[in-house]
């Protein structure tokens, strides 16, 4: 019997009414879930919701933002947490990482960049680190077509890039239908240096997008903490 996973809950603490209303922008799926509060009136708000995810504007630099969002991690530390600062802060950016930030999202940031996050926050918390068990291949209702690069499921067809169309065939030919971070680096002919893990990300989170909407479950590509991410839905390919 499946497991009940809670639906995500979003929690934007930031004083900017424009960064409020552009995440909610980038974040429109989630948008009914996304409760936003303001600092110094969140602390309250957020022992009610209890949100699954936390995204913190520590622009200003204020200390206190800081010593809460580590306190928050401690409490809390399942919880997943993106803190936003600004590019040229480099120390801020730091010290989101050192409170326990599992994301930095720089300002100016893009919307791919933030929906690449939460996806995969929310991944993480729908499942454990543990690899997937995966449906045997006679179950398998998703095809990867080679030949006209269309990956066809039970509600549509999806049209793939050539990037997303060698990391799906990839991902379909692996080792329980996993791989490492540097294997995708590798399938992608990118490295680091011209192709930083934001991008990386955002490439994983239209590539998960388009098996979901092709009609496959919810545990579509997750992602295995330190290791790289795993193809949940076993494809035939034709």
């Amino acid at each position: 019997m499946p497991v009940a996973v809670n639906p995500l809950s979003l929690f934007l603490v930031t004083r900017d009414a424009l960064q409020s209303m552009q995440i909610k922008q980038a974040l429109d799926t989630f948008s009914p879930r996304l409760t936003v509060e303001v600092p110094g009136q969140s602390f309250q708000a957020f022992q009610q919701i209890q949100p699954s995810v936390v995204i913190l504007d520590m622009r200003s630099g204020e200390d206190s933002l800081f010593e809460w969002t580590a306190q928050l991690k401690q409490s809390h530390p399942a919880m997943g947490l993106i803190c936003i600062t600004e590019a040229h802060h480099l120390n801020d950016k730091l010290r989101a990482l050192r409170c326990g930030a599992d994301h930095v999202l720089t300002s100016p940031w893009q919307a791919d960049e933030l929906s690449a996050m939460v996806d995969n926050l929310e991944q993480r918390l729908a499942a454990n680190d543990m690899p997937a068990a995966l449906t045997p291949d006679e179950d398998c209702v998703l095809q990867l077509d080679t030949r006209f690069r269309v990956l066809r499921g039970p509600l549509s067809e999806q049209a793939l890039s050539r990037s997303e169309f060698l990391l799906l065939l990839a991902f379909a030919k692996a080792p329980q239908h996993q791989l490492e971070i540097w294997e995708i680096y590798d399938v992608l002919q990118k490295n680091e240096d011209n192709f930083p893990k934001q991008a990386l990300e955002a490439q994983i989170y239209r590539l998960r997008k388009k098996i979901r909407d092709s009609g496959a479950g919810k545990q579509i590509l997750k992602a295995i903490r330190l290791q790289g991410y795993q193809l949940c839905n076993p494809i035939k390919i034709n």
